[in-house]
């Protein structure tokens, strides 16, 4: 299993590539396909952490907790992403 870091940095590419910044919301379940249900406990951990850190906002709508990046964080959450997940900083244009 990937590190606690690794997992917040996971999310926020996830939300980097759909383009999910400011109004543009998903739901949060929606980033969590795939995973059995104690990565959906450490994942929905990362989130309230990350919300924390004013990296994403959540909010409840259509019932269900939504999730969008910090467009005014968007230089932190590049640079943590890199960092984190050690990719080509090419792919964060």
């Amino acid at each position: 299993m990937a590190s606690y870091e690794e997992l917040k940095a996971q999310l926020l590419y996830k939300l980097y590539r759909k383009g999910k910044w400011g109004g543009a919301h998903t739901p949060l379940r929606n980033l969590f396909h795939l995973m059995d249900n104690a990565s959906i406990k450490d994942s929905e951990k990362a989130a309230k952490e990350l919300a924390n850190l004013e990296l994403v906002y959540l909010k409840i709508s259509t019932g269900e907790k939504h999730i969008s990046l910090n467009s005014h964080k968007s230089r932190e959450i590049k640079e943590y992403i890199i960092s984190v997940l050690k990719i080509n900083p090419k792919l964060l244009k």
